[in-house]
């Protein structure tokens, strides 16, 4: 009984704990195929952009879009997302819905009114 217990002692301390997904990588808008580089930068996460489908786009790549966001709460990093189409920057948000989903938001109105995009991780 005693050998069984220490096997299992021995299996379970051979298991290495669960770590916490993290949103670091690349990543793809569906809509346009554009692909993003998610980073860490001092404390925070920043995303640029890593590459275009549409040549018409391919300004920019290597464009900030997220800076310095800051993890408020169990997968979730908020910060200012500046939208490149119209050079506005708004509150933003980005959720790690699964280690494979991302959900980014962007707000205006002190969060009244929010759009959002789902991304996917690329392999």
């Amino acid at each position: 009984m005693i050998r069984a217990r220490l096997v299992a002692l021995a299996i379970l301390a051979s298991v290495p704990a669960a770590q916490a997904a993290e949103p670091f990588g690349v990543w793809r808008r569906p809509q346009d195929g554009t692909t993003f580089s998610f980073f860490r930068c001092g404390a925070g996460l920043c995303v640029k952009v890593k590459g275009v489908v549409d040549p018409a786009y391919k300004k920019y790549v290597g464009a900030m879009v997220f800076s310095g966001a800051s993890k408020t709460g169990p997968n979730v990093w908020e910060g200012r997302v500046k939208n490149l189409e119209d050079g506005e920057t708004y509150m933003g948000k980005i959720t790690l819905s699964s280690p494979n989903s991302v959900t980014l938001d962007g707000c205006v109105l002190g969060g009244a009114i929010c759009k959002g995009e789902n991304w996917t991780r690329v392999h």
